[in-house]
Parts: C-alpha cells; sequence; structure tokens
C-alpha cells in the first residue's frame, strides 16, 4: 500500500442527527436534512480528518426548532445545553420519538361538539405533543379513530398519512440570529413598557410580570426550552409596537419587525405552531393595522384565527387542557389568559372584517368561555363593544336585541343596543364610534329613511370620538383609529346632508385639522385634503340647489309686481283692486257678522 494511500483523508463525517437517524448527510452546516426537518445540527467532536464546519459565532447564535410538542429555541453547541452534542442528539432524538408518537400516551379525545357543528357528538382531538388540535372527521385522524375502534393500544398517530407522495422535501428551515443582536436587554425592557401601558389595557393577552421574566431568561439563558424562538417574535413584535407608539423609535423597529416575520413566515415554525405563535401574529395585525394596507392587517388577523382553530383555543376543553399541561402557569398560559388570547384575536378580526366590509372567519363552534373582568384591564370591554357587530360565533344573542324585520331595522336596533355601552378608554370611545359609522355606510348603501333618532345617536358617537380622538393625539398616542374615527366622521356628517349634521361639521374638520399638526404625514395630509375637497362639493351641491330654487322665484316676478302690496300697521293695502269685487271695509265687524240679520246666510239649523 502507497503512503499516499495510508494516509488517504477520510470522508467528512455525518452529522449526528443524520448518523443516528441513517440519513444522507451533505456535511455542510446546518446540513440540508437537518435544515428541512429543523434538527439541531450538530458534529461530533471527533470527527476525522476534513474541514469540519465551524459552529455559529456567539453573537449570532443559530437557532432551530427541536421539539415537536413545542416551538422552542435551541441554540446549537455545547454550551447552550451543558450536554455534549452526542448525549444532547441523543435527548432529543427520545423527544421526537415520543412527539412522534412512539410513547404509549395517545392524543387526548375531547367531548363532543354541539349541534351546530354540523356532526353532533363528534368529538375534537388535541395532540399534547404536537400541539395540534382538529377535528374527529378529518382524514389526519380517522387512522387513529379507526384504531381505536379496533381495540389497538397503540393506534396509528394523528398524521397527515397519504396527504401527497411526499417526493419533494419540505421547504427548509431559516436560521434565525437572537433577538439581542437587534435590540439590547434594556431597550427592549423600555419599549415594552410602552406598550404594556398604552395598549396592554385593551390587547391584554400577556401577563407583563410572567413576559419580563421570559425575556430575562431569553437573554440570560437562552437554551431554556420555555424561551423559544416563537417567544422572540412575541417579544419583537411588542418592541416594535412600543417604539411605533413612543416618541422616540427604536432606530432598529423595522428589523424588530421584519425579524418576527421571519419567524411566522418559517415553515418550520407553522408546522410546529403554539400559543406563542398566536400571541406574535396578534402583535403582527397591530402593526400592520397602524402602518400598512387593510388589506394586509386582514389576511394577517385571518392568520392568526386559523391558527387558534389549529390549536383549538375556540373550545373551552381544549383551553382547560392545555391550562392543565406541565409548565403551562410558568409560561402564562393559565385557562383565563388563554380565553383572552382568543376572544382578543376574535374582536380584531371581526373589527378589520366589519370595517373592511370583508366575510370574517367563521367556526364551526365556540364554546370557549368569556374573560374575567381584572382591575386594570377593559379587553373585556373591548371584546363586548365588538360582539355588538352581526358576525359568526358572536356570542351575543339574538333576544337582546329587539325584533327586526328588514337589514336596516336590524342595523337601527344594533346603533340603539351600541348606544346603551358606555365606556371611559379613549380607545373604547373611538372603537365604538367606528362601530357606529360601519352600520351608518351600510344604511346610506340601503338607501333608507334614518330616523332623526339614529342620525342623533350617530352624532353623539362621533363627538365623544373627536373628543377622545384628539386626547390620544395630544399624548402621543397615534393608534390607527384616532385619525380614521375623524375623518370618517367628517365624512359622514357630509352625507347625512342636514341641519343636524351640518351644525358639527366645523368641530370635525377642526379636530381633524389638530390631529394632523400631532402627526404631520403624507397620509394624514391625504386625509384632510380629501375632507376639504367632500365639504367644498357639498358646498356646490348646495349652491347649485339654491339656484334652482332662485329660478324658480324668478319665473314668477310677474305674480310679485301685481300682487297686492302689504299695508303697514294701521293703513288700508295700497294695490290693483279687481273691480268685479267690492271694496271691503278693513274696519268692519266680523263679529257683528255672526249674528243676527245674518243668520239665514247659514240656514236655519245652523245653531250658534
Amino acid at each position: 500500500m502507497s503512503p499516499t494511500n495510508a494516509k488517504r483523508k477520510r470522508a467528512r463525517k455525518a452529522c449526528l442527527p443524520c448518523h443516528q437517524r441513517k440519513r444522507k448527510c451533505d456535511t455542510v452546516y446546518p446540513c440540508g436534512m437537518c435544515t428541512s426537518y429543523g434538527y439541531n445540527c450538530i458534529y461530533a467532536e471527533d470527527s476525522t480528518t476534513g474541514s469540519i464546519p465551524p459552529p455559529p459565532p456567539p453573537r449570532a447564535q443559530r437557532v432551530s426548532l427541536y421539539d415537536e410538542s413545542s416551538s422552542h429555541l435551541t441554540v446549537t453547541g455545547r454550551a447552550a445545553t451543558g450536554q455534549s452534542p452526542r448525549n444532547a442528539i441523543q435527548s432529543q432524538i427520545e423527544r421526537e420519538n415520543a412527539a412522534d408518537g412512539s410513547a404509549t400516551k395517545s392524543p387526548t379525545l375531547l367531548s363532543g361538539a354541539n349541534a351546530s357543528t354540523g356532526a353532533a357528538g363528534s368529538p375534537g382531538i388535541f395532540d399534547e405533543q404536537k400541539f395540534r388540535y382538529s377535528g374527529a372527521s378529518a382524514a389526519m385522524a380517522f387512522p387513529h379513530i379507526l384504531g381505536v375502534a379496533l381495540g389497538s393500544d397503540a393506534p396509528p398517530k394523528t398524521r397527515s398519512f397519504a396527504y401527497n407522495f411526499g417526493i419533494r422535501p419540505e421547504e427548509a428551515s431559516n436560521a434565525h440570529v437572537f433577538l439581542g443582536n437587534i435590540i439590547s436587554e434594556e431597550d427592549l425592557a423600555f419599549f415594552s413598557g410602552v406598550y404594556f401601558s398604552a395598549l396592554g389595557p385593551v390587547m391584554d393577552v400577556m401577563d407583563a410580570r410572567i413576559y419580563t421574566q421570559r425575556c430575562r431568561d431569553y437573554y440570560h439563558n437562552p437554551g431554556n426550552i420555555a424561551n423559544g424562538i416563537a417567544f422572540a417574535a412575541v417579544a419583537a413584535g411588542i418592541a416594535a409596537l412600543g417604539s411605533f407608539l413612543s416618541p422616540n423609535r427604536h432606530p432598529r423597529e423595522s428589523d424588530l419587525v421584519q425579524y418576527a416575520k421571519s419567524i411566522l413566515d418559517d415553515p418550520a415554525s407553522m408546522r410546529l405552531h403554539g400559543i406563542d405563535h398566536i400571541v406574535a401574529w396578534g402583535m403582527r395585525v397591530l402593526y400592520l393595522r397602524a402602518t400598512t394596507r387593510p388589506s394586509n392587517a386582514w389576511i394577517a388577523s385571518c392568520t392568526q384565527m386559523h391558527l387558534c382553530e389549529a390549536i383549538g383555543l375556540n373550545e373551552e376543553e381544549t383551553v382547560k387542557k392545555i391550562a392543565s399541561l406541565a409548565g403551562a402557569a410558568v409560561l402564562g398560559h393559565d385557562a383565563d389568559r388563554l380565553r383572552r388570547i382568543f376572544w382578543c384575536s376574535w374582536a380584531g378580526h371581526v373589527m378589520l372584517s366589519y370595517e373592511y366590509d370583508r366575510s370574517p372567519v367563521a367556526f364551526r363552534s365556540v364554546t370557549c368561555q368569556p374573560i374575567i373582568s381584572v382591575p386594570g384591564s377593559v379587553t373585556d370591554q373591548f371584546v363586548q363593544l365588538i360582539q355588538i357587530i352581526p358576525s359568526p360565533n358572536s356570542p351575543l344573542q339574538p333576544e337582546l336585541l329587539p325584533p327586526a324585520s328588514t337589514p336596516s331595522d336590524e342595523l337601527f336596533a344594533h346603533i340603539k343596543g351600541l348606544d346603551a355601552l358606555q365606556y371611559t378608554h379613549p380607545f373604547l370611545i373611538v372603537t365604538k364610534a367606528e362601530i357606529a359609522f360601519c352600520f351608518y355606510r351600510r344604511l346610506y348603501h340601503l338607501k333608507t329613511h334614518i330616523p332623526d333618532s339614529i342620525i342623533q345617536l350617530i352624532i353623539a358617537s362621533g363627538n365623544a370620538a373627536v373628543a377622545a380622538a384628539e386626547q390620544q393625539a395630544s399624548q402621543g398616542r397615534l393608534f390607527w383609529n384616532v385619525i380614521g374615527s375623524v375623518f370618517q366622521y367628517t365624512c359622514i356628517l357630509l352625507a347625512m346632508d342636514c341641519p343636524a349634521a351640518s351644525a358639527h361639521i366645523g368641530a370635525a374638520m377642526k379636530g381633524l385639522e389638530n390631529i394632523v399638526r400631532a402627526a404631520d404625514t403624507v397620509l394624514t395630509r391625504e386625509a384632510l385634503s380629501v375632507a376639504r375637497h367632500l365639504l367644498s362639493l357639498n358646498i356646490a351641491k348646495k349652491k347649485r340647489d339654491l339656484a334652482q330654487l332662485e329660478a324658480v322665484e324668478a319665473e314668477y316676478e310677474f305674480l310679485q309686481e301685481s300682487a297686492p302690496q302689504v299695508p303697514a300697521s294701521g293703513t288700508e293695502p295700497v294695490g290693483n283692486g279687481n273691480a268685479a269685487v267690492p271694496d271691503v271695509d278693513w274696519n268692519f265687524d266680523w263679529d257683528q257678522f255672526f249674528i243676527e240679520p245674518y243668520f239665514p246666510l247659514f240656514g236655519g239649523d245652523v245653531q250658534f
């Protein structure tokens, strides 16, 4: 054997996940197999001759989704876990085996849904290992249901058997940097505080104390499985909203938004979703609603609602099951918090859909219980307010509203029901007016007569919204509905075209101008310009109407010339008299006229 052959370099070893699973490895970092399936790509310490891919740099720690039971952060390398790579990957495989269903624990069969589901008595299935909910009639659940019915102790897993041929690998997962590379822990705490102060009382989906602890654990112990990559998306979304609402924005606000988006769009993230994904999508919906076009925010909110159904938050039994899982309390996922997450998601989506006049996502059934009112939070009031909107799955019972025979009568009833809801929080006052304006726009297109009482209710909501919006703008709370509500109110006053509405146009225009001064941007100036243009069109229309009336009056001038002049007090009328009619003494005593001897003029049967 030649010396060359004796010292021949061996092929580069496969990474540990591919070696343990006996799969082909391309020996790069991270390898294609680990990237496709979300494995934690690790190479053995004793790799033989050949260039071993370097580990990720410490300031840009790469993460991967490793556990099918949750989408949690894992930092590659020994320092993240304290275990050797080989032991770490062995533990990982054991967890994956358990998640794949090789453990004896089967998915939880939930009680049947109500009759409105279309399959009365058909139970849903919640797989706590994969954190996935599906109806029992789903194709992926049927083999498991059949296996249980046939008496199997280890029925098939709830997986997408034969869903396709599997001739192409799934989309590769993205690698995400450590959030600390974008925003420091101190800045994260500051901007998160802005969010919890401004929006937290309304969108109370995260416990501020638990959130702070999870952020601390994320920055100081990134290997903690309770602080996964999905939580990094939550933190980035909250920080971005805090930056948006702060007078001094973070210099990398847009990077925070893109960071969260990259996680939420990650195919591995969508395969292994959890509660943090729903919350992160909620933060994205709020940011999109405040910064971009209506369609983008609405589509994102649809995704959020579908995730709620994928996990089963619309079902009370699933909520209780998730809340009872080990570690749920540490993450702040108690039953009431889960209900808040669902109902806030639902309320935001319904409002976006109704405002945009698009169909909302509808569940087959919603058994999730109402949220509990707690001090310092108005989330329950926000959800109650949105429930007045006619929409699928609304817990507002029809009998709570007066009977309605026509679409316009139904809208009148909703406007009256809306007026009965009284709030003090500025955000809710403005939202209440937005809903009233939604009702009016539908009445406007029905071309129906709107009673004055309904007009007055809408005007009252609009006036309150102008004052609340100006208050929010003066405090720097530039919520999306601050500018939108006042602009829409101005348009609706012009559309009403009645004296009661015209009396408030000046105040509405003044309020709109004040808000534009508080946030002078291209879009706010455009809104003010459009409002002024509509006002000028309204004035022009009234001038045309007045000109038509004046033309009618001019056509009858010859009658005015021949008409008798109205005499001054104490004088006789002056004018051209009719020769056929005798002059009448205007000092005639008419009382004497109705007494004798003039009774014969009226007949003998007349009694006085």
